[in-house]
């Protein structure tokens, strides 16, 4: 038989062996459960994120539609007075603006000359101009959506005939590729472009006064003529 110390000896290593693998059992369990709830908070975490910016971007929506429809409703409510002149130094960041807003680069406004558009104070379209002997020749138009394009259109295109006359400039020549516009306010279409006859409705004398005037007005020397619509 053997000797009983050795028995007692080999039976305490014994439990102690089980009661090591029993501990390393248990804390690799509670590493498994502490990962497993750090999972779950994290996926729960995901998921209110996700519900937050969810309701953030259906708030944004509603506001936004909210706002778009006020504008429209203030719009259809109170058209306001549309003022059309000559474009100025000035008036050419404003212009920039709405190039920059119908996605068109910004430089174009400090290179081109506009006639332009413009209600309470702000430049809400423009049109593109250029002359050369007795004709006006329209070109880009851009406008504010949020402010009624056709609104806006019909007046630039009208303004742009009154404009002429009064500088005796014989005829108006748009080019579009859009909507008709021009046609609403008299142009007749030839081929490609529209033309409208810009008759001079002063006398002679008048004429060549109220000319040096505008000539004189587009580099700011004196008040630039305006017309207005509705």
């Amino acid at each position: 038989m053997g000797d009983p110390f050795d028995l007692e000896l080999a039976r305490e290593r014994r439990e102690g062996f089980l009661r090591e693998a029993e501990e390393r059992r248990l804390a690799r369990a509670s590493r498994v459960n502490t990962w497993t709830d750090a999972w779950f908070r994290f996926r729960g975490w995901r998921e209110r994120r996700r519900t937050l910016l969810r309701e953030k971007q259906e708030r944004a929506l509603a506001r936004e539609t909210a706002r778009v429809r006020a504008a429209f409703a203030a719009a259809e409510e109170r058209p306001g007075t549309i003022e059309v002149r000559w474009g100025l130094p000035a008036d050419e960041a404003a212009v920039a603006d709405l190039l920059e807003l119908n996605g068109m680069p910004r430089w174009v406004a400090f290179e081109e000359r506009f006639i332009v558009a413009e209600s309470d104070g702000k430049v809400l379209g423009a049109l593109r101009y250029r002359t050369e002997s007795k004709r006006l020749l329209l070109g880009l138009l851009v406008v504010d959506p949020w402010a009624g394009e056709e609104r806006l259109a019909r007046a630039l295109y009208a303004g742009a005939g009154d404009l002429a006359r009064e500088l005796g400039v014989g005829e108006v020549v748009a080019s579009v590729s859009r909507e008709g516009y021009p046609g609403e306010t008299g142009y007749r279409r030839r081929g490609r472009d529209w033309h409208l006859g810009a008759t001079q409705a002063r006398e002679a004398g008048d004429a060549a006064a109220g000319g040096w005037r505008r000539v004189l007005s587009l580099f700011g020397t004196l008040p630039v003529p305006f017309h207005r619509y509705r």
